[in-house]
């Protein structure tokens, strides 16, 4: 099998488009001249000035109103708003979050297929998809999150229905290389004592809700899951944990790595991230007892068995992160967003702070590369690409996500940051440097009079939802529609414009 992975990769580097398989060289060579970083090895004290140029309210295509700050020339148009009617006759849950786009076709090749997450742990959510894990009723509730999938033409909602349900806190995920997407649940809820199942795993999603199981893979982890990356050259699936100061990095390794729905779910080895020659290695912050002293130090990493992916959590930490610990393993602040692209994946810190106190104004985020060895499938590379050292610098970055193009973007969820365009939470991309900049300003301050005029009149509350954040970035197969939501009301957006400027 590891042969077999050598070979794959080798394979897919030989036979990948021009630049796809090299994307990331960009911003993995301007990271490793140096002089590009000299300014920030102690963490990044301001955004820089954006490929695109400034921010200016745009109007939504869908509603009129100024819900989102764009570069000009970028439009967008809104969808699926929290209490929506869907069309196969629920009603949108609460709580956007992570999403992907799963695959694309249709009429003309014009329609593109999304999964989303909706982060709810009790009732009412997605109780009648089609598939249920978790259906008995705890403390007078169903278990409430779950997924959905969009059905967009020329960026428009075209059909909208649910696909998961009976699932808690379905926080993050990711898209399969063959079309389906991994929801994740950030939790250790139990509610076997009250009729109900364990939680804290992930489950595959198909558009199509008769071949989604609702059935989770248990071999790939009982943790607080955030977000999955599929690794298309050996099949191994890499995740993270988003639990304050008791987060491990994991990979697993199916036993069969058939491109098809279905194949994670035979079982295979559950692994843990460990630097080499560091045991239990900390990486929460730059210097002191932490594995990692400045922005664009590498570490070697290595990687060792978890023989009981289904364990109980102790103390507030995960089975698997005590058990990764107890054998050498890392530890991360708090993991969030995972994208791959090419030959490396990007991994979201998102309380990453030079002091290791976590989120609370001071540790304000970070992203790492990992990239696998071309030589040996048990070893490979982390990099701090990019730290915050302000919040104007970064919100507490969450999901990530990469363009066709090569370019990162991030989801801020911080409050409300004050920045040269005022309040809001932000999407910043990075430079081929390694350096954020603002790409969006999330702008949705609705009046009574706003929601009547959209014809939303108690569907949610009117406020100012600024600082809220955004989630689940992802672009289609060509670059051309960036869609995310912002949490909270819950509405997902449709973004197009000018991409060629910049590095998006």
């Amino acid at each position: 099998m590891e042969i077999n992975a050598i070979n794959r990769r080798a394979l897919l580097r030989g036979s990948a488009k021009a630049g796809a398989a090299t994307a990331l060289a960009g911003v993995l060579g301007g990271l490793m001249t140096r002089q590009a970083m000299a300014a920030h090895t102690n963490g990044q004290l301001a955004p820089v000035a954006s490929p695109y140029g400034p921010l200016f309210p745009v109007k939504d295509q869908e509603t009129g109103l100024e819900l989102l700050k764009l570069p000009r020339g970028f439009t967008y148009r809104s969808m699926s708003w929290t209490g929506d009617k869907m069309t196969d006759g629920g009603i949108v849950a609460p709580r956007h979050d992570g999403m992907g786009v799963v695959s694309m076709g249709g009429k003309g090749g014009q329609d593109t297929y999304l999964i989303r997450n909706h982060e709810v742990q009790g009732a009412p959510s997605l109780i009648d998809a089609p598939a249920q894990y978790d259906t008995a009723v705890q403390s007078g509730q169903l278990v409430g999150g779950g997924c959905d999938v969009l059905k967009v033409r020329n960026g428009k909602l075209i059909e909208n229905y649910a696909t998961i349900g009976g699932t808690f806190n379905n926080c993050a995920g990711g898209v399969t290389p063959w079309g389906t997407w991994i929801t994740c649940e950030e939790t250790f809820y139990d509610g076997t004592a009250l009729g109900g199942k364990k939680h804290g795993y992930v489950f595959e999603c198909s558009i199509d809700p008769k071949e989604t199981t609702g059935q989770p893979i248990v071999a790939m982890g009982r943790l607080y899951h955030e977000a999955i990356a599929v690794d298309p050259a050996t099949g191994y699936v890499y995740e993270t944990e988003d639990r304050r100061n008791v987060s491990g990095f994991y990979r697993f390794k199916p036993n069969d790595t058939t491109p098809a729905y279905g194949a994670l779910a035979k079982g295979g080895q559950l692994q843990a991230a460990k630097v080499v020659g560091v045991d239990q290695a900390k990486l929460l912050a730059l210097g002191g007892d932490n594995a990692v002293a400045e922005v664009g130090q590498t570490l070697e990493i290595e990687w060792v068995d978890i023989d009981n992916p289904d364990a109980d959590p102790v103390g507030g930490a995960s089975g698997p992160y005590l058990e990764g610990l107890g054998k050498g393993g890392l530890t991360m602040s708090r993991g969030e967003g995972i994208w791959q692209h090419g030959d490396t994946i990007a991994i979201v810190d998102t309380a990453f702070g030079r002091d290791g106190s976590g989120r609370d104004g001071r540790g304000q985020g970070a992203v790492w590369i990992y990239t696998p060895s071309t030589s040996d499938p048990e070893r490979g590379t982390m990099t701090l690409l990019y730290a915050a050292a302000s919040e104007v610098a970064g919100n507490n970055p969450d999901n990530i996500t990469i363009s066709p193009r090569g370019g990162i973007l991030t989801c801020d969820d911080g409050d409300a940051v004050e920045d040269e365009f005022g309040a809001g939470n932000r999407l910043m991309g990075y430079t081929d440097h390694g350096e954020a900049y603002i790409f969006a300003k999330n702008n949705i301050n609705l009046s009574d009079a706003d929601l009547a005029a959209m014809g939303r009149s108690g569907q949610f509350a009117a406020k100012d939802d600024r600082g809220n954040e955004f989630a689940g970035a992802t672009f289609d197969f060509d670059g051309q529609t960036l869609f995310v939501n912002v949490q909270t009301p819950g509405v997902t957006f449709a973004i197009r414009g000018p991409w060629a400027l910049g590095n998006l």
